[in-house]
């Protein structure tokens, strides 16, 4: 009889453990193990029920994981989101640290990119403390990152006192990170990059934040190849091939936006070259396209912050000043017309010296519009030509 009553009682109790599954982050305790000791008087019993208590346990745990990973799905869904939504990569960068920080401890992080065969490492985003310090680009050896890139495998340093195998200070604080994180991102089976958290605290991270760190690095330097490739093409849409100067299609959208500014004065310099049928007759396209680059590079000697420079089409040009500057107009057509008798094209002995003539429109007393300042200086331009080429002409 009372060997039915244990038995009974054995069985209650891993029911009710049973019941319990998830709901617990501990569902086995000492206090529980000692009752199964007591109940269980013969060896086979009690070996049949350690197995159990042994099988809840890790039922107990992948249950708990499961709802913790739920949970934090939603935060990578929130990411995921951001990510599909922006092309910056300041902004996708600082999103993953933010995102980073609220489902794991991030005293430091970093993300770093290295393309295969690189001797470095170029460390784009970095967290310090609280603090972001300037990005970084470090030799491809002996480090942590290294390493991961090299063996595709996380590193995981969970307390201050495992054995370190490299450095893992970062930034001028004076305390040194305790558990530490490095995870390889890995895409279209390449190591892309490295992502790390770090943490002041011992034992900070599980095998969770692994999985869930790997996701973020992946979602991110995804969407930083895609931003960089969408930055290329837009870049190479706005460019002229043969000399590197933005091209009409750029001309047009930085003038509409001065204009939308409403910047006190905007002057449009339309070059074209006097000389280039002739070249092209004489000595062929290629020796025209010399000449051509030779009249784009003294424009580019010309060119920042305030003064662009564009191959508009064939062999015309045009100089967009953007704002009230020191030098005049005159100045300027004459810092172009020494940088080309300073450097002619030389084909076969010959000494060819670009000439250009130049008409310049002035927003707004020109035009107050794309098409109206730009015609204003076509007009200029076409009078420089009938007056004999080689000189500058203002719009009245």
């Amino acid at each position: 009889m009372e060997k039915t009553i244990q038995n009974l009682n054995v069985l209650k109790k891993l029911s009710g453990l049973i019941k319990k599954v998830g709901s617990e982050k501990q569902l086995i305790s000492d206090e529980t193990r000692s009752f199964f000791d007591e109940n269980c008087q013969e060896q086979e019993e009690l070996e049949i029920t350690n197995t159990l208590l042994t099988q809840l346990q890790q039922m107990n745990e992948q249950m708990e994981n499961m709802h913790w990973m739920n949970k934090h799905y939603r935060i990578l869904h929130e990411f995921a989101q951001i990510c599909s939504k922006t092309l910056n990569e300041s902004v996708l960068l600082q999103k993953s640290y933010e995102m980073v920080s609220r489902v794991m401890p991030a005293d430091a992080f970093y993300i770093a990119l290295h393309n295969p065969g690189d001797a470095h490492i170029q460390f784009i985003f970095i967290m310090d403390n609280g603090e972001q310090a300037p990005p970084s680009i470090v030799d491809f050896g002996e480090n942590y990152t290294s390493k991961v890139i090299k063996t595709r495998e996380i590193v995981h340093l969970k307390h201050q006192n495992q054995n370190i195998e490299f450095d893992t200070k970062m930034g001028e604080g004076d305390e040194d990170t305790r558990s530490c994180l490095f995870v390889p991102v890995v895409m279209d089976d390449q190591v892309k990059g490295v992502i790390s958290t770090q943490s002041f605290r011992n034992f900070a991270y599980r095998k969770e934040h692994e999985d869930l760190l790997q996701m973020i690095g992946a979602q991110v330097i995804n969407s930083i190849e895609t931003a960089r490739l969408y930055a290329k093409i837009y870049t190479m849409s706005r460019t002229d091939e043969l000399t590197v100067l933005k091209n009409h299609r750029a001309f047009h959208e930085d003038l509409a936006q001065l204009i939308r500014n409403e910047n006190d004065e905007i002057i449009v310099m339309m070059i074209d070259s006097d000389d280039l049928k002739q070249v092209n007759d004489r000595f062929g396209h290629d020796v025209g396209d010399l000449y051509l680059k030779i009249l784009a590079d003294g424009i580019k000697t010309l060119c920042n912050d305030k003064i662009e420079g564009y191959r508009y089409a064939g062999d015309e040009f045009m100089i967009l000043i953007k704002t009230h500057i020191d030098r005049g107009v005159m100045e300027i057509y004459d810092t172009l017309k020494e940088y080309y008798r300073e450097h002619p094209l030389i084909i076969d002995d010959k000494k060819i010296t670009v000439s250009i003539s130049t008409g310049v429109g002035v927003f707004p007393y020109n035009g107050t519009s794309v098409d109206s300042l730009k015609k204003a200086a076509d007009q200029a331009l076409y009078a420089a030509k009938e007056s004999g080429k080689n000189r500058i002409v203002v719009a009245d």
